[in-house]
């Protein structure tokens, strides 16, 4: 399958991958490529320069492909691409065919809503609900595999099997093969039957804030937090719209 690339977005952290964009730039011009900096809308391909943090910032609003490229030592793991060899693995991306020289992998992400109404956040590692301080307990009413339990914790994970290798791993979470399940699991267990994590391929998670005030965060983004306050219900399911990241080999 050949696939034509019209209009390209770039997203870089800032002060760590300038260089790297400006040869980005260069390399799609050359290449009759169209480019923008501020607005994804209408983009048939997204570039992001930076950590998984920078890819993870911009991927909910992104339904084309994505060309990691860390150009340094930043943690990578949906990244194909480097300082290195960024300029080898573009043109490939652009002269090349689909399922030959590269290849598009759709990963799992979660919706969330509070209260009914959707976030306008999707999760392609982890949805996390928990007190707004550390140093408090968290309690919540949760509601999974049809069973419904009062949970005592330090935060609630709601995890991909991508992101079961991430927040979920370090909280003890046995990592997920499956790339059609989904995990929940707690930190800081307490009391509640998410003392050993559960796994779901269906369905969807609701957790019930029984705290005065506690919040939702999205991959860690501080730009992705929503407060919650006594009551709020958080409702985590399946998206329809998966993430799709380029990469060099299957």
């Amino acid at each position: 399958m050949i696939q034509m690339f019209s209009k390209a977005f770039i997203a870089w952290k800032k002060d760590y991958g300038e260089k790297i964009a400006l040869a980005v730039c260069e390399i799609l011009r050359q290449h009759g490529v169209e480019y923008a900096f501020d607005e994804p809308k209408d983009c048939d391909l997204a570039i992001t320069i930076g950590g998984d943090g920078t890819l993870l910032r911009y991927q909910s609003s992104l339904e084309c492909p994505i060309l990691g490229i860390n150009p340094g030592k930043s943690v990578g793991f949906y990244l194909s691409a480097n300082s290195k060899d960024f300029r080898k693995k573009l043109e490939k991306l652009l002269e090349g065919v689909e399922g030959k020289d590269y290849f598009i992998r759709e990963y799992l992400r979660l919706e969330t809503d509070i209260n009914k109404v959707p976030t306008p956040f999707y999760a392609l590692n982890e949805v996390l609900v928990s007190p707004i301080f550390v140093r408090r307990s968290f309690d919540s009413s949760l509601s999974a595999k049809g069973k419904t339990t009062v949970e005592k914790n330090s935060g609630i994970l709601i995890f991909t099997s991508s992101g079961s290798n991430a927040y979920a791993k370090s909280v003890g979470a046995t990592p997920l093969r499956d790339p059609k399940k989904f995990g929940i699991a707690a930190i800081a267990p307490y009391s509640g039957r998410l003392k050993r994590a559960l796994v779901l391929e269906k369905g969807q998670v609701s957790i019930k804030c029984m705290n005065a005030e506690g919040e939702v965060c999205i991959d860690g983004r501080e730009e992705q937090v929503c407060r919650l306050k006594l009551n709020d219900v958080v409702l985590v399911k399946k998206s329809a719209r998966p993430v799709r990241i380029v990469l060099f080999r299957k």
